[in-house]
């Protein structure tokens, strides 16, 4: 069986859903033809999540980084630490969106499901 055929056919749209987080999301789950198909849908949704949860956990520790002053240097390390992570998972989605394939996040995607988003 070809691998080519198997492949949803808005792949790169699905991939610029993750390029600019919640505001592409947003774009793309709202502006005709795409939403229409579920494979964009399903991203579209997946990236608004990601984008809230990086937002909500740089608030944090923003806030963390204001409130416990002595530890401000290490957090703010950590915090450095953890936007790399959210980076490269960010990367990873949208390799994953441009290849084809629908990868769930295991609990932003159960949250999204539970929202209705």
């Amino acid at each position: 069986m070809n691998g080519e055929a198997d492949r949803p056919a808005g792949q790169p749209i699905a991939a610029l859903t993750y390029l600019l987080g919640f505001v592409t999301g947003i774009i793309f789950m709202y502006l005709e033809p795409y939403d229409k198909d579920e494979y964009i849908r399903f991203h579209a949704r997946q990236s608004i999540a990601f984008s809230v949860a990086w937002f909500a956990v740089n608030v944090i520790l923003g806030v963390a980084t204001a409130v416990l002053r002595p530890l401000g240097s290490l957090i703010y390390a950590l915090q450095s630490l953890i936007n790399l992570g959210f980076f490269l998972v960010w990367l990873f989605l949208m390799y994953k969106a441009y290849s084809g394939e629908q990868y769930k996040l295991p609990v932003l995607s159960d949250w999204v499901d539970q929202m209705g988003l």
